[in-house]
């Protein structure tokens, strides 16, 4: 049985890759097919729009994982043929750009029946240090996450499939106390709420992709009783692989972020040229850090991600499903870095 297994999946994975080729081959042909076309009245684009082939790309991409017995095949061909950046890099765009822009952040969704069941795998105990630092009287900055389960495969042993690493533990609101201390040391006070936003959908029977309306009660509720807050920051952590969310600068590991933008609500441009400029600031400190800024909306996406609250909503993608606490602890000492300056710099003069 298992022997059929795995030349099923040998043959699955042959006939993929032989697909992808003729993919690329067909690519390749298209000028010399083009200039043999002479009896149709329409033009054929020079080339495809760059997000087309992005999602081209991604589809392919999110298929091209590694299982079982061609986790080998993977590894060994993962920096090669399979590595998205250089398919775009042999379409002749730059290196460095499709590094940082691809692929696009995605959700680790889990499936209906597991999220509802309770199941949730061993993890490893994380060691951190117990923060010190309290919630600022007058909060300026305001910290929540809406997917609070959001985990990650180094610490979750038993697990391997992204859409399943969620644990109600070890999670992404772990890398709150990241933030509080972070934005003390700068002279930025602070709160930050740890709350299980996927606990209380389960208590009310509401779906994953109902976490959104769960959390902006969080955030409505810490507006009206907290008038000093001006910022308001949901963060996640991506489900695309470690290749795509980690960086290696100057001897130190870290794990990249990425901008989400709700386009579907009005104030969508003041929330996009906030991400712009702190994605811009972040890769000017530490270049590569920052993926990119990324609008969502259409069909199978939220729209707003609570950001029609404020002009100063921030959805940021905190590393991948692969990455490690200590990777996350050194990108949020350099995002807030960014974020106390960006704050400074946008504070009014007072008249003399």
């Amino acid at each position: 049985m298992k022997k059929t297994q795995t030349m099923h999946s040998v043959n699955l994975f042959l006939k993929t890759f032989l697909l992808l080729i003729s993919v690329m081959a067909a690519g390749l042909y298209l000028p010399n097919v083009k200039q043999g076309i002479t009896d149709f009245s329409f033009a054929l684009p020079e080339e495809l729009p760059l997000s087309t082939t992005y999602l081209m790309l991604q589809t392919e991409y999110a298929y091209l994982t590694p299982q079982d017995e061609l986790k080998a095949i993977w590894d060994a061909l993962s920096d090669t043929v399979f590595d998205p950046v250089n398919w775009l890099a042999m379409e002749g765009f730059n290196h460095e750009v499709a590094a940082n822009e691809f692929p696009a952040p995605s959700e680790s969704v889990p499936p209906t029946e597991w999220f509802f069941s309770g199941e949730e795998g061993e993890a490893v105990e994380v060691n951190q240090a117990p923060i010190t630092e309290d919630d600022s009287a007058n909060p300026r900055v305001f910290i929540y996450f809406t997917h609070s389960r959001e985990s990650f495969l180094p610490y979750l042993p038993d697990t391997k499939d992204p859409n399943l690493a969620h644990h109600s533990k070890v999670n992404i609101t772990q890398t709150g106390q990241y933030f509080k201390q972070s934005f003390h040391q700068k002279g930025i006070p602070v709160k930050v709420d740890s709350t299980d936003v996927m606990a209380k959908l389960k208590e009310s029977g509401r779906d994953y992709w109902q976490a959104y309306d769960a959390s902006k009660n969080i955030v409505q509720e810490a507006m009206s009783t907290n008038d000093t807050l001006e910022y308001f920051i949901d963060v996640h952590r991506d489900s695309v692989r470690r290749e795509a969310t980690t960086l290696q600068s100057d001897g130190q590991t870290y794990a990249k972020v990425a901008f989400v933008v709700g386009g579907e609500h009005e104030g969508s441009k003041e929330n996009a040229l906030l991400a712009e400029e702190l994605h811009k600031r972040l890769n000017e400190l530490v270049p590569g850090i920052s993926r990119g800024v990324y609008i969502k909306k259409g069909e199978h996406t939220n729209g707003k991600f609570n950001q029609d609250l404020s002009p100063r909503s921030i959805l940021l993608e905190l590393g991948g499903v692969d990455n490690k606490f200590e990777e996350l602890e050194a990108t949020t000492e350099i995002f807030t870095q960014v974020m106390a300056e960006y704050m400074l710099d946008a504070e009014p003069v007072s008249a003399p």
